[in-house]
């Protein structure tokens, strides 16, 4: 187990990739907070992307100091056009993200999140966005990068986050990192269709 928290420095493994299921921006913020703050102490590029319009508790986090790098995204700053879909432009999205991180002088990881509320304006729907989801397992395998996907159990319903718990390998739940029992590689799950 990994423990995650103010007082804990978590150590991130290349190529994690994870959900964390919450409660309102509060509880987001409450969770995000420690995990961006190490990353910005580590030197990390730590790209944030949440539905709030302006979520001035994270961007005081920009104020904290740090040799790292907040970058963060917002309701009003999507990436993409649902109609024009493409799980690879979304890659190559990341990968640029990546790239160019990695290309400052010092920056050796990089901290990715984005809320599933934030994709859902840019994503068709709820099955696409899984289908997404687990394109990111072998996208972050050949990475020095964390993906931390947030999931608002009040805006997305129960069904929804079990669902997006199946494509994903780790859970962050109460501060621990756990290796996910419910996660279904694709090979298993193609076998069950």
């Amino acid at each position: 187990m990994e423990s995650i928290g103010v007082h804990h420095r978590f150590q991130l493994t290349a190529g994690t990739h994870m959900c964390c299921m919450y409660r309102g921006p509060e509880e987001r913020d409450e969770l995000l907070e420690p995990y961006l703050a190490e990353g910005l102490r580590a030197g990390d590029t730590c790209f944030v992307a949440v539905s709030d319009e302006d979520p001035r508790r994270l961007r005081r986090l920009q104020a904290t100091g740090g040799p790292g790098h907040l970058i963060i995204r917002t309701a009003t700053e999507p990436v993409f056009d649902k109609d024009v879909f493409d799980i690879d432009r979304i890659i190559a999205f990341w990968e640029k993200i990546i790239t160019d991180a990695l290309g400052v002088e010092g920056v050796a990881f990089v901290r990715l999140s984005a809320e599933a509320t934030w994709w859902l304006t840019q994503i068709p729907g709820q099955e696409d966005l899984l289908r997404y989801e687990a394109r990111l397992n072998g996208f972050a395998a050949r990475h020095p990068v964390s993906v931390l996907c947030l999931y608002d159990i009040e805006e997305l319903g129960a069904g929804v986050v079990f669902d997006a718990m199946k494509v994903h390998p780790r859970i962050w739940l109460s501060g621990l990192v756990l290796e996910n029992p419910f996660f279904e590689p694709p090979e298993h799950a193609a076998h069950r269709r």
